[in-house]
């Protein structure tokens, strides 16, 4: 409480540390700015145009639909083809890089080493290396799928591993079981509801990226948004996003309710 009888809601010492990182924050943001050599001045007077191009993707073109939703199914084939694949060799690396379940220190630290190295490589720069050493195609989109999934999965996996209780393991190797009684029956029923939430958030994402294989050529209707966009056809991109937007949306309501019912 200070001399005027008022209780400070935020100490002096925190509030200090929020406004150096606020200037921090300020600060960082200029000298990207600066470093970038960025025009803002020009950025802010061609917003003037938004209005005109935002009007020129109000018209759908409804003769792509039916060709839209064909190349859809095959992004979603080649994610969910993926996430299979990728899952469940995620799923066999997780409880052997986990700390609670490894049975090997060095596996466990090679397996890290080489997911860490996995997750370091940007996901597209990643597509790219796998497209260009095995060519355009669904194999090639399905094998730079299955491995980006697996850099994600297999640390988020691991994550949630490590964070169950290290007593369990202890106690089931006093009674006798062996290493994959423990993982079968002591840690896969608690971990499976977060597991079934991860799988579902990268699918979300291996859909994202399966479309960002079709603009390069890969198939799927990324490549129709990339010829969409090639040649300015405005209207079919517009109906082209849609149907991703209302396929995305509806995938991310059976997922919820998927989840929902297994929680319970």
């Amino acid at each position: 409480m200070n001399v005027n009888g008022r209780i400070a809601l935020t100490p002096k010492k925190e509030q200090l540390k929020n406004v150096l990182i606020l200037f921090g924050t300020v600060a960082l943001f200029l000298i990207s700015i600066r470093m970038l050599d960025l025009d803002v001045a020009t950025f802010i007077s061609r917003l003037e145009r938004l209005p005109t191009v935002l009007s020129l993707f109000m018209a759908l073109e409804f003769s792509v639909v039916r060709e839209g939703m064909i190349q859809l199914f095959i992004s979603i084939a080649m994610a969910i083809g993926a996430l299979f694949i990728g899952g469940i060799l995620s799923l066999i690396l997780a409880f052997l890089a986990a700390e609670n379940t490894a049975p090997s220190k060095v596996v466990a630290t090679i397996i890290k080493a080489f997911i860490s190295t996995v997750r370091a490589i940007p996901n597209l720069v990643l597509i790219l290396l796998i497209v260009a050493s095995l060519g355009l195609g669904y194999i090639a989109a399905v094998a730079s799928l299955t491995l980006s999934t697996m850099g994600y999965l297999t640390r988020a996996f691991a994550s949630t591993i490590e964070e169950q209780p290290s007593s369990l393991t202890e106690t089931m190797r006093a009674t006798g079981a062996n290493w994959f009684q423990i993982v079968i029956h002591g840690f896969f029923p608690n971990v499976f509801p977060s597991f079934l939430a991860w799988i579902s958030i990268r699918l979300e994402l291996s859909i994202s990226d399966s479309i960002t294989l079709g603009v390069i050529g890969a198939g799927g209707i990324g490549t129709m948004l990339s010829r969409a966009i090639r040649h300015h056809r405005h209207a079919e991109l517009s109906t082209l996003l849609l149907i991703i937007f209302v396929a995305v949306l509806i995938i991310e309501i059976l997922l919820n309710r998927i989840k929902q019912r297994t929680n319970t």
